[in-house]
């Protein structure tokens, strides 16, 4: 399980910061900052459109420019070719230990 999770923080981290980038204010222009973020959506259902509770390979390419299909396999853990609730709120889990790691290296300056 630990080196699922760590494959999946690798893979987010590296590949899919745009995602990230909807839900993480760090330092945005507007002034928002993390700490203005108590109500922060982590999650990707947003790319679910037909809103089936699945994720297919082309509602998550088409989600975003960023994402690609070598990410989406390494993220779809079970390989069944569908981001289930599981993988997601796995995915979600991992976003968000993402912002709370950039969060506490920050406020630790």
């Amino acid at each position: 399980m630990m080196k699922k999770i760590s494959l999946l923080l690798f893979t987010l981290l590296s590949t899919s910061l745009s995602t990230l980038s909807h839900a993480n204010q760090h330092g945005a222009a507007n002034g928002s900052k993390c700490e203005d973020m108590g109500h922060a959506s982590f999650g990707i259902a947003h790319f679910d459109t037909n809103k089936d509770g699945s994720i297919s390979l082309q509602e998550y390419l088409s989600g975003d420019s960023a994402n690609t299909e070598k990410t989406y396999q390494h993220i779809d853990a079970n390989s069944d070719g569908m981001l289930d609730k599981e993988e997601q709120q796995e995915i979600e889990a991992v976003y968000k230990s993402i912002h709370d790691q950039y969060k506490a290296k920050n406020n630790s300056i």
